[in-house]
């Protein structure tokens, strides 16, 4: 339901509170019902967010690597996934974090907190585009 490309709009959170709207493109793609690339890659004018994450789900349960490269901040994704709704955990060097999925076949949702990093937070609504 996930892979395909999607476009969507939504507001990031940085250190001191202060909020900016960004526009946003993900990409998602697999090689089998076990495996799923994940890519967001969200900016505007002064800032830029390309998180990369590789999953592997097992009967729901999900695990994997995360990568946000303008951040340089790596690490790894634990969490659950069903036909509507993905919740992972996010760990990596002095960050911590969740991301929230919801999903359809037309639209999405995304909801990433983080403590650790001077990105504290995002909030995408996606539309697919293809």
């Amino acid at each position: 339901m996930l892979v395909g490309t999607w476009a969507g709009k939504g507001t990031a959170q940085l250190d001191g509170g202060k909020r900016e709207r960004i526009s946003c493109k993900g990409y998602y793609s697999s090689n089998g019902a076990k495996a799923l690339r994940l890519n967001i890659i969200c900016a505007n004018p002064s800032i830029k967010v390309e998180l990369r994450s590789v999953l592997s789900n097992s009967n729901g349960r999900v695990s994997g690597t995360w990568e946000e490269r303008n951040f340089n901040q790596t690490g790894t994704i634990r969490g659950t996934v069903t036909d509507t709704e993905m919740k992972l955990s996010i760990v990596g060097d002095g960050l911590k974090g969740s991301l929230k999925m919801t999903f359809g076949q037309s639209n999405q949702s995304v909801s990433i907190s983080t403590k650790g990093s001077t990105l504290k937070g995002m909030s995408i609504n996606f539309a697919r585009t293809s």
